[in-house]
C-alpha cells in the first residue's frame, strides 16, 4: 500500500470549514460505493484488496485520517457530511459498505439518503445499543467508556501512543496471539493483512485520537431511526466465528431487515469474512447499482 499515491491522500472542504480525507481503490471504472471504516480505521481500508466491479471510495471519519476532527458530532451529523460529498460526485447515485464500527454510519445513510442509495452492505458490523451482543464482551467495555468522557479520552490517548510503538505492538501481538481468534483470521494475520491493517490503524489516529473517541461515544447512543425501516437492497455477512462483533448483531440486522440477502458462514471471523465475501459482497453492490442505473 502505497500512501504518496495520490488516490490515497485526497480531500475536500465542506461548506462549514472542515476538511473531509478520502482514498479511491477497487475498479475505477465500477460503481460507486462509499466505504465507511471500522474502529479504529481509515479511509486506506478501501484500498487494500483487489475489488472488481466498483470504485470504493474510502472516507475518513471526523478525527481519523485526514479529516478535521468535530467532538460534538452524533451519527446523524454524518448524513449532511455524505450528502455534501455525493453532490459533487457522478453519477449521484452510489452504494454503501458498512464494515464493523462503521456499520451503524452506512445504515444511517441508507435511512437518510435512501434515494441516493443503490445497495447496502454491513459487514460484521456493530448495531444500535440495545441489538443483542452490544453489551457483552469487548463491546460491553467499549460501550462503559465511551459513556465517559474522561475514560474514553484516556482510552483514545493510550491507543493512540500504542498503535504507533512498534515495541508496543510487538508485545500486544504477543498477548493477541493467547486470546481466542477464529482461525481464518490467524491464517489471514499470518498472511500480512496484520501489517496492512496496521498501517491503516496508524493513519487513522496520526493527527488526533478524537475520531476514536467520538466514535466510542456514538456508539452507546441512542439510534434516530430503526433499522426494520431501511427500505434499499441489503446485504448482511457476519462470520459466526467472530470473536471481536459477536454473530448476534449481524442477526438482529437480518431479523430488522427480513428481505436482507444474508450470509453467516461458520468458520469466518471478524477479518476474514471480509476478504472471503468481498466479491460476493461487491457483486451484490454492483448488480444492484445496474438496476438503479
Amino acid at each position: 500500500m502505497d500512501q504518496m499515491n495520490p488516490k490515497t491522500a485526497m480531500s475536500l472542504r465542506l461548506r462549514n470549514g472542515r476538511q473531509l480525507g478520502y482514498a479511491e481503490g477497487g475498479d475505477p471504472g465500477g460503481a460507486p460505493v462509499l466505504y465507511f471504516h471500522g474502529f479504529p480505521g481509515s479511509r486506506l481500508e478501501a484500498t487494500l484488496f483487489p475489488v472488481p466491479g466498483v470504485r470504493l471510495i474510502g472516507i475518513d471519519r471526523p478525527g481519523y485520517g485526514l479529516s478535521s476532527p468535530d467532538r460534538h458530532r452524533r451519527l446523524v451529523d454524518w448524513v449532511d457530511d455524505i450528502a455534501e460529498f455525493a453532490d459533487r460526485m457522478e453519477p449521484p447515485r452510489f452504494g454503501v459498505i458498512g464494515l464493523s464500527g462503521g456499520a451503524p454510519y452506512g445504515a444511517m445513510i441508507a435511512h437518510a439518503l435512501g434515494e441516493r442509495v443503490s445497495a447496502l452492505a454491513l459487514v460484521c458490523g456493530l448495531g444500535p445499543p440495545d441489538a443483542p451482543g452490544m453489551t457483552a464482551g469487548r463491546l460491553k467495555l467499549l460501550g462503559s467508556v465511551g459513556q465517559s468522557r474522561l475514560a474514553r479520552f484516556g482510552l483514545s490517548q493510550l491507543a493512540r501512543r500504542l498503535i504507533h510503538s512498534d515495541r508496543a505492538m510487538t508485545r500486544l501481538k504477543r498477548v493477541r496471539d493467547r486470546m481466542p481468534r477464529a482461525g481464518a483470521d490467524i491464517d489471514l494475520m499470518r498472511g500480512g493483512l496484520e501489517n496492512a491493517m496496521l498501517a491503516n490503524w496508524r493513519e487513522g489516529l496520526s493527527r488526533s485520537s478524537l475520531g476514536m473517541s467520538t466514535d466510542a461515544r456514538i456508539y452507546g447512543e441512542d439510534w434516530p431511526f430503526d433499522p426494520s425501516v431501511i427500505a434499499v437492497p441489503t446485504t448482511v455477512w457476519h462470520g459466526r466465528a467472530d470473536t471481536i462483533v459477536p454473530v448476534s448483531i449481524g442477526e438482529f440486522y437480518a431479523k430488522a431487515m427480513p428481505e436482507a440477502e444474508v450470509h453467516f458462514p461458520e468458520n469466518e471471523g471478524h477479518f476474514s469474512v471480509v476478504v472471503n465475501g468481498l466479491e460476493h459482497i461487491a457483486a451484490f453492490l454492483a448488480r444492484h447499482a445496474e438496476d438503479a442505473a
